[in-house]
């Protein structure tokens, strides 16, 4: 017998399955495992005298709308055709488009398509995913859904603690994703305006060739380069902030990387910030300024697609890793510039010295 999961509290139950007639074999298993683990769920055989008399659609709509945290859809070609578990899925998609919440958790029992469900949707799989894997990914979702932190919850230390206490699986890279993706959002302009190559007026204004103004950027993100390669992202600080394998994170430590992950992407796109924004009364400098530049182009691009895929994968983290999904947290490091953006620069600076 598993520890007693409290009930969340603004629900009467914490789950309901809701599946065809024809598959009921292979989800009551699943029903009764997650009731040995505490999870209180909405079962029709057990609910005989609450559902006796009553309008069942009526009911159906209640339960699923009012009276339940997630709804377990076991999807299948019978789930598609039978009439009441259609009025279920109505139901329950009908909730999660009005409240704009996760409140689904699809099971895949074959490769039937389900009307209205986002192939975008993580799921799981009852003929890769065990009962046990199923039964104990409900387990860690609810306990997220207790610490109410999701990767849109503001990074506070009462969040984090919350979060620390409930442990759900992969929490700290739930934690991780969220400081990198909330950080990266508030730089969402900046971003953008980096690749319109434009820049507010800084005050600098270079009346000569620029050549060692162009020297002093080079030295400058060189740095940049070298304090993330040698500082920030290396395997030993990552095992100092996420833990080695079957040891815990700690959580200010990860709190502290993904802040530095954002302050290094702050950092390049200052440093290139700080040429667009320059003033050059000879145009031939102000040519071979803009096309340095884009030397923090890849760079940028590299780590912003990192922290939009963090962000897609923060809702169904539980899941994947209770499933053995393997998470990739590294950071790419493609410091590198493009052979035919040197090209361009060197002749650019060429006709500088001409």
């Amino acid at each position: 017998m598993g520890p007693y999961l409290r009930p969340v509290a603004e629900y009467e139950f914490d789950v309901a399955p809701s599946f065809a007639e024809q598959d009921r074999a292979q989800v009551e298993p699943i029903v009764r495992r997650l009731e040995e683990l505490g999870v209180k769920v909405y079962y029709d055989e057990d609910q005989l005298i609450a559902r006796w008399g009553r309008n069942l659609i009526e009911h159906i709509a209640e339960t699923l709308t009012d009276k339940v945290r997630y709804v377990l859809m076991f999807t299948s070609r019978h789930y598609v055709e039978h009439s009441l578990a259609r009025h279920e899925r109505q139901t329950a998609q009908t909730r999660a488009l009005e409240q704009q919440n996760e409140c689904l958790l699809p099971i895949k029992l074959d490769d039937t398509k389900v009307p209205g469900l986002l192939s975008s949707i993580g799921f799981l799989d009852s003929r890769v995913h065990s009962t046990e894997v199923i039964a104990q990914s409900v387990v860690q979702k609810l306990a997220q859904h207790r610490a109410e932190f999701t990767s849109t919850t503001p990074i506070t230390a009462k969040s984090v603690d919350a979060l620390v206490r409930e442990k759900p699986r992969g929490w700290e890279y739930l934690l991780y994703a969220t400081v990198v993706a909330q950080g990266l959002a508030e730089l969402q302009q900046k971003y953008r305006e980096h690749f319109l190559r434009y820049s507010p007026r800084n005050g600098t204004v270079e009346h000569g060739n620029g050549i060692d103004l162009i020297r002093d950027r080079n030295v400058l993100l060189s740095e940049i380069i070298k304090v993330a390669v040698e500082s920030v992202f290396t395997a030993g600080t990552q095992e100092a902030a996420f833990g080695r394998s079957g040891e815990a994170g700690d959580a200010e430590q990860i709190v502290h990387l993904g802040e530095l992950f954002v302050r290094t992407f702050d950092e390049i796109l200052d440093w290139a910030r700080g040429i667009h924004g320059t003033s050059y009364a000879n145009e031939q400098a102000r040519a071979a300024a803009r096309v340095q530049a884009r030397f923090a182009d890849r760079q940028l691009e590299a780590m912003h697609g990192v922290a939009r895929d963090l962000r897609e994968v923060a809702d169904t983290l539980v899941e994947r890793l209770t499933a053995g999904e393997r998470i990739d947290m590294t950071v790419p490091l493609v410091f590198e510039v493009e052979p035919a953006l040197e090209l361009e620069f060197k002749a650019a600076l060429d006709r500088l010295s001409r």
